[in-house]
């Protein structure tokens, strides 16, 4: 039997939620307590994060023989891309010149996540790289929604500056992911032991991004 895809992906989801409250900075923002310099590391980092992840998801595309699969990581690739342009207004309004973009020297915690989806990008396979990354997508889009009300609520970001979060916080249909990893189980490419510890992997490298940019040090020298 090659298994089901979509109880998988559920199983998946379900082993990895009990550390989804791990995260030390989204409920800062949340409530208002975290200073408003954070978000200018934020968007720092993130424009380093969203062009790694955008080839990252068109090597996985290009990678994968199953037409679902290149559909998935393809359309994936597209969303970064949108995301990508709804960063500038952030960063604007954080406090950011293009100046201090450019010379912002990145966190090792924070750049650990996309330098771990370059990796598997390059040698997992595609199928177990999909159920890795969607198992993440409803934490993720969890932590966005948050961010969204505390922006609104304590932060006084404009739309246009919140549009990166409000971008991701939407979540996605779970079929196009369920079908890439359906036909990875089919062809018999995909080890669903690989695939819960690059899940594994990946959640932790996502709470060090947050928890990263929750240390005060980190933050210390950013525009407020």
């Amino acid at each position: 039997m090659s298994g089901d895809g979509r109880k998988l992906l559920a199983a998946v989801r379900a082993e990895l939620a009990p550390r989804d409250d791990e995260n030390e900075l989204v409920p800062l923002i949340a409530d208002g307590t975290a200073p408003r310099s954070v978000f200018a590391v934020l968007a720092s980092e993130e424009l380093r994060i969203v062009p790694s992840d955008w080839r990252s998801l068109h090597t996985l595309a290009a990678r994968s023989d199953e037409p679902a699969a290149r559909s998935y990581f393809g359309g994936l690739a597209a969303g970064e891309e949108q995301a990508l342009a709804t960063l500038g207004p952030l960063a604007q309004e954080a406090g950011l010149t293009p100046d201090a973009v450019r010379d912002h020297e990145p966190l090792a915690g924070c750049q650990a996540y996309p330098s771990y989806f370059a990796w598997l990008a390059l040698n997992a396979a595609p199928a177990e790289v999909a159920v890795a990354i969607t198992a993440n997508f409803a934490a993720w889009g969890g932590y966005c929604a948050q961010i969204v009300r505390g922006m609104r609520t304590h932060y006084g970001f404009s739309p246009a500056a919140m549009a990166f979060f409000e971008f991701f916080a939407e979540p996605l249909p779970d079929d196009a992911a369920v079908a890439a990893i359906q036909a990875g189980l089919n062809a018999g490419t995909l080890d669903e032991r690989r695939a819960r510890r690059y899940a594994r992997l990946f959640q932790a490298y996502e709470l060090m991004f947050w928890n990263t940019l929750a240390d005060p040090v980190s933050t210390a020298s950013a525009p407020s």
